[in-house]
């Protein structure tokens, strides 16, 4: 992890775009103030189970099919329908 102070960040504001690379560590007077990291990697830290849970949850749920299982499935549909529109 990067770290620079809170009046270099100040004074370039392009040091913000490494937080993109590396999450960044900013100091106020010689001690940790704040970090600033990728929006995607913060929803990982604060929730990672979520995620992934939900994920694996539709997965198992309701499986992944290719274009053409979802083609067949489709003409199922609606071949079985009583009122076809």
């Amino acid at each position: 992890m990067e770290t620079i102070s809170a009046s270099e960040i100040k004074q370039n504001s392009t040091l913000l775009q490494n937080a993109l690379r590396e999450d960044l560590l900013i100091t106020k007077r010689d001690k940790p103030f704040v970090v600033v990291m990728d929006y995607k990697r913060y929803l990982e830290l604060i929730n990672p189970s979520e995620s992934k849970n939900q994920k694996d949850w539709i997965d198992e749920t309701f499986g992944v099919i290719d274009e053409e299982e979802g083609d067949e499935l489709l003409k199922e549909i609606y071949s079985s329908r009583v009122n076809k529109v």
